[in-house]
């Protein structure tokens, strides 16, 4: 820990004016700021305690990123000026972590079979200021009433998966009178001096490289796709799950697709409405064993692919701990397959 900035000091005192209270100190490292505990907490104390009217606030994160850029455009004239001088700049590290701001070189380096390129093309928008945008998707809270908001001090707090927190509206009394405030409640309880932490979501670890520039080692929500190509049918995905488990999905669109004529004439026996439910389980055990198999070969290589990836990029953390941690899960998930058939071939 290190002493806090001038900006940093200055965007407390702008805090306090606005009648933001707080149990959390801000803290400042060399990877950037957080939040400690200024006391004992204990679970169900609040965290935090934020008007709504020192919130930027907007019906979507697309308005809430144009607000967000009018606001730092108007500098100092700004009701958020202080706010603003403490959230991560275009040159700031944390922000260049994000994968939107990657060069091609180094996008090239991730070989997880197109996941992340698919991801960043779904979520472009070019239309909007980048810089805004990324701030909008690392660090906005949703309300609960449809509206999005940047929260001053909540966006300090780090994510951990598996903290229990809980946000509610309240009609108060308080610093300014009477208005809406957003407090923020803690389901786990700390002593004095620790970091506190926020789960930002069940986030798979494509979603924390994504949004937030960071990967969870052995995240209890992490899930990997695949994608399966086959002769004459559309491309379609198999999902992994933490546990290593295949999503129902994919295992009924293989057992239709690897059926004999002979298990399939049970669906021209059908009663009407029945549709393609009957694959939820297995047809037959031939059938299950080729689905097996083409699972698992299918998620082997995909597994290798990223295993040589993480090697390759030893000299980037970031992208060696997305390739290890989604060949790690793709090897559980074999494992399992494994578990239920041991001489199976792939």
């Amino acid at each position: 820990m290190v002493a806090l900035s001038k900006a940093s000091n200055a965007f407390l005192a702008w805090t306090a004016s606005q009648g933001i209270q707080t149990t959390l100190n801000l803290a400042e490292r060399a990877n950037g700021r957080y939040t400690s505990c200024s006391q004992d907490i204990q679970a169900g104390q609040d965290l935090l305690s934020c008007p709504l009217s020192a919130c930027i606030v907007a019906g979507s994160l697309e308005e809430l990123a144009e607000y967000l850029s009018y606001e730092r455009k108007r500098g100092e004239k700004s009701k958020y000026a202080p706010y603003m001088d403490v959230l991560p700049s275009m040159e700031d590290d944390n922000l260049l972590a994000l994968p939107r701001f990657w060069n091609s070189k180094r996008l090239d380096m991730v070989t997880d079979g197109g996941q992340l390129e698919a991801r960043m093309l779904r979520d472009e928008r070019k239309d909007i200021d980048q810089w805004a945008l990324a701030c909008v998707d690392s660090r906005a809270n949703f309300l609960g009433d449809g509206r999005y908001a940047m929260t001053p001090m909540l966006d300090m707090i780090n994510h951990d998966g598996t903290a229990q927190t809980r946000a509610r509206i309240d009609v108060n009394k308080g610093f300014s009178g009477s208005g809406n405030v957003l407090h923020l409640t803690t389901g786990t309880s700390y002593p004095k001096g620790d970091e506190a932490y926020i789960s930002y979501g069940n986030l798979a670890n494509i979603d924390s490289l994504v949004d937030y520039g960071f990967v969870a080692e052995n995240n209890i929500h992490n899930k990997e796709s695949v994608e399966v190509r086959m002769m004459r049918q559309r491309p379609f995905p198999i999902t992994v799950y933490a546990d290593g488990s295949i999503d129902a999905g994919s295992k009924a669109t293989l057992r239709y697709n690897l059926a004999t004529e002979e298990e399939l004439e049970v669906f021209s026996n059908l009663e009407e409405g029945q549709g393609l439910g009957i694959l939820a389980k297995p047809i037959s055990n031939r059938n299950e064993l080729d689905v097996s198999s083409f699972i698992a070969s299918t998620i082997a290589e995909a597994s290798d692919e990223a295993r040589a990836g993480a090697d390759d990029a030893k000299g980037d953390s970031l992208i060696h701990a997305y390739l290890s941690e989604r060949a790690k899960l793709l090897d559980l998930a074999i494992e399992r397959i494994k578990s239920k058939y041991p001489a199976l071939e792939y």
